[in-house]
């Protein structure tokens, strides 16, 4: 047996996934080695023998691992344990549909307990099962891509991206491979529906956007949550600028007051706003239990919104000031949270993050986020515009389902084209427009082909 296999490797199947996946140089996979590793019958063979062995013991030998991997920098025998042990994760991974996992129940629980199938004793960082692939046709494929789970660094986990295991009780069990259908309101009907405030703050003009906490809207969110019930949908999304502490209150009571057990819905974005105490504010998006009113998942804004001279006008945004820009007066968020669930890997990006994703790209790649909720702000949704380019590169690399839900304080122009002013939803590169209810799909260990 190689000393350096018992002196350095874990016995824990998944921390060694870690030792070994951070072992590999990303230089190896701009060369064609592992393509070739990945089509060798002898590659396959050993690699099977991992699996197996995993299988009936929970454990990789030393002595299996030593054989395989003649020296330390042996990438060949490295990749082929990976793959073994990488079909075995793939059985225990949740979007797998199997009920049962033998001797793996161990990772399979650990998992569920703390969202990683690592331990984190080694190295840091996070090891997550795939449910989600790149909507791009086969290729030369990246090192992550030869997986069926992401390899999260450890300076990136908790910094960049903050993950959060979602209750049990607040956890639905969607079908697999069933159509998920997606609810979406404008919630805010013209300019009297906002409180926009121009003023000075650090030498510039600044904006505060929040919806009027009126008895109108509050009236009106009542009539979405029927509504909402009645279409069947399971899951709601309303825009940004929708939400206030008045109005957060509000919709967790009124939640719990007309929830039903008959009720299909179950979790609703309600939209993001000013929340919280802070000054400036966060602009902060809520996800919501619909039948207990409980909080599931927040995100605030990472990126302020620049309100240009030529908007101001064309929106008709009123007591704004001429001639100037106004930049959105918020606190801006630190990280991108992501919520682990039965549905998937779940993130909320708001408005301006979405097109200028570009910053956070690479953590959201790295975990592997499967579906996408976008509340926005803005002029009506339009093809080919911002919209439809940003969700098209997202589900282009991260193979991301997508719905951006809209208002309609702000008007289209008289006389143009046919517009979406309340939703559009994108799987893969196919957009779903002019719909108040799209479908979504949960996650499977398979490339997503489309909408259901």
């Amino acid at each position: 047996m190689n000393d350096f296999v018992r002196s350095i490797y874990s016995v824990d199947p998944a921390d060694l996934f870690v030792q070994l996946y951070d072992a590999l140089p990303e230089s190896l996979f701009r060369g064609w080695d592992p393509m070739a590793w990945s089509r060798d019958p002898k590659v396959k063979k050993l690699a099977n023998e991992v699996y197996d062995e995993l299988s009936d013991s929970g454990r990789v030998a030393e002595a299996t691992v030593g054989r395989i991997i003649k020296e330390p920098a042996d990438y060949r025998g490295m990749f082929t344990v990976l793959r073994g042990i990488d079909a075995a994760l793939a059985d225990v991974s949740p979007f797998s549909g199997a009920f049962s996992h033998g001797n793996l129940t161990y990772l399979a629980a650990r998992y569920a307990e703390t969202g990683s199938f690592a331990s984190g004793k080694i190295d840091g960082g996070a090891l997550l099962p795939r449910c989600a692939y790149p909507g791009v046709p086969s290729r030369k494929k990246a090192k992550g891509e030869f997986f069926s789970v992401h390899r999260v660094p450890a300076d990136w986990w908790g910094t960049e991206v903050r993950q959060q295991v979602i209750d049990p009780a607040h956890d639905v069990h969607f079908p697999a491979e069933e159509p998920i259908p997606v609810g979406c309101a404008p919630v805010l009907g013209n300019f009297a529906d906002i409180d926009i405030d121009f003023i000075e703050r650090h030498g510039q003009t600044v904006y505060r956007l929040a919806p009027a906490d009126s008895q109108r809207l509050r009236e009106r969110i009542s009539a979405i949550l029927r509504r909402l019930d009645e279409s069947g949908a399971r899951i709601g999304v309303m825009p940004e600028g929708t939400l206030s502490n008045g109005l957060l209150d509000y919709w967790r009571s009124e939640a719990r007051r007309t929830a039903t057990r008959k009720a299909s819905l179950r979790w609703i974005l309600i939209g993001s706003g000013p929340v919280g105490s802070d000054d400036p504010p966060h602009n902060r998006a809520v996800l919501m239990d619909r039948r207990t009113g409980d909080i599931i998942m927040t995100q605030d804004k990472l990126r302020n919104f620049t309100l240009v001279e030529k908007q101001i006008v064309s929106w008709g945004i009123p007591g704004a000031p001429k001639g100037r820009s106004a930049e959105e007066y918020i606190q801006q968020g630190a990280a991108v949270n992501v919520l682990e669930s039965s549905l998937g890997r779940l993130a909320i990006l708001i408005c301006e993050d979405f097109p200028k994703s570009v910053n956070w790209e690479r953590e959201l790649i790295a975990c592997g986020v499967s579906h996408m909720l976008v509340p926005i702000f803005s002029k009506p949704i339009m093809r080919y515009r911002w919209e439809q380019i940003a969700a098209e590169r997202a589900t282009s690399l991260l193979g991301t389902w997508i719905v951006v839900s809209n208002s309609l304080v702000v008007k289209g122009p008289a006389g143009g084209p046919p517009t979406s002013t309340a939703a559009w939803s994108w799987g893969r590169s196919t957009p779903s427009a002019g719909r108040t209810t799209s479908r979504w799909s949960s996650a499977t260990p398979r490339r997503p082909t489309g909408w259901g």
